[in-house]
């Protein structure tokens, strides 16, 4: 009898066991003679009998009582970081499933029970990945990740190269749950329709955001209205102290354009990750937030935008922090199962990021000194 646990208690989780324990296990049963069943959901505070937290799952896993966990692929944005959970607990990455798409599997008749489980490295699917169309801001947040601020002058995204390399992944990544796309601030990029229109025509079924910090966006291209009308693309806005006076204002403006949106909480706070020394921590990358964005730049991807823009910080204060690392998308060895297993491992770039501490939100000017970017007493946390 084959013992499994499935990620959630949404109706995706609900429907996957229902799934998991007809008609894929009547298949199973016939090729291997043994039964399907799916013993538990796993959630983060368990509160009916058929659900276990992450460490319960776990402690059954590691006893032999459960042998895999299946992630419902409708969990776009939590996915990456799930499995780095996992992996602390030391969960086997051969033993982390995707199921496929039961959004579209509901709506269909007569589909291939084999593809409802695929190993999670086996499978040509990612949950997230994001880009920039623009590593320059129009807002130049203080301790800002992507060092935005340090920017020189107006760089924006070769559209051409941008459009091979995303081809170029589709080889070994053909559906993506969610793409972001992300700057700097990405509305300042006159080419931002073409962007999105190619994105949705390379990923027909991924959710595309433009990720902005919504200052500019009652000022938007007509061009761009119909885009993202057309494309079925919606805007997040990132809630900075500046926006609050223009916040209803854009919302109006949305709704009249019937454009969808979504809209962060106020973000008063930012966290100073930078360090100049190697964090002695080695299992710090399983447990940080960016480690899960996944992006995608200049012919490489990498588990977050660190080792692309950090160039900005090495040049506007002599640093030598590494930058430029990847998966190199034109490698001939390349295989979907290398990359992704790539992805789960930290680079040389990691090791010089913290957790941070909370500092009030503010705007830095383009002459901002070392210390607006550096945690200083991070070794007395």
């Amino acid at each position: 009898m084959l013992h499994l646990a499935v990620y959630g208690k949404t109706k995706w989780s609900i429907l996957m066991k229902s799934l998991l324990e007809t008609e894929y296990a009547q298949a199973f049963e016939v090729a291997n003679q043994e039964q399907v069943v799916v013993d538990c959901f796993v959630v983060e505070k368990p509160e009916q009998e058929d659900e276990v937290s992450f460490v319960e799952f776990a402690q059954n896993y590691h006893s032999g009582e459960i042998s895999a966990i299946i992630i419902p692929k409708e969990y776009y944005i939590p996915y990456n970081e799930l499995v780095q959970k996992l992996i602390r607990l030391a969960i086997n990455v051969n033993d982390i499933y995707n199921g496929m798409r039961l959004s579209e599997q509901m709506r269909e008749r007569g589909f291939d029970v084999s593809a409802l489980l695929t190993p999670m490295l086996q499978d040509s699917y990612l949950s997230y990945l994001e880009y920039h169309v623009a590593d320059h801001c129009n807002l130049n947040c203080k301790y800002c990740t992507h060092y935005s601020p340090l920017v020189p002058n107006a760089v924006f995204t070769d559209f051409e190269q941008w459009k091979k390399d995303l081809t170029q992944l589709k080889q070994y990544i053909d559906d993506i749950g969610v793409i972001r796309i992300l700057g700097g601030e990405p509305l300042l990029n006159p080419q931002l329709p073409q962007f999105v229109e190619m994105t949705r025509r390379l990923f027909p079924k991924t959710i595309i955001t433009v990720v902005t910090n919504g200052m500019l966006l009652d000022r938007i291209s007509q061009e761009l209205v119909d885009v993202m009308q057309r494309t079925i693309s919606f805007f997040h806005i990132s809630y900075y102290p500046p926006f609050e006076e223009k916040a209803d204002a854009v919302k109006r403006f949305l709704v009249e354009k019937e454009i969808g949106f979504t809209m962060s909480p106020l973000i008063a706070k930012f966290n100073k990750t930078q360090i100049l020394e190697k964090n002695p921590d080695e299992e710090f990358f399983y447990s940080c937030f960016q480690a899960t964005c996944t992006c995608i730049h200049q012919g490489k991807l990498a588990p977050c935008y660190a080792p692309f823009t950090t160039k900005y910080f090495n040049e506007a204060f002599g640093k030598n922090l590494p930058v430029d690392e990847g998966i190199d998308l034109y490698a001939e060895d390349n295989t979907t199962y290398d990359m992704k297993l790539k992805l789960l491992y930290p680079l040389e770039r990691c090791q010089y990021c913290i957790g941070g501490k909370e500092y009030p939100w503010e705007i830095v000017g383009k002459n901002s000194k070392l210390e607006d970017w550096i945690e200083d007493d991070w070794k007395t946390e």
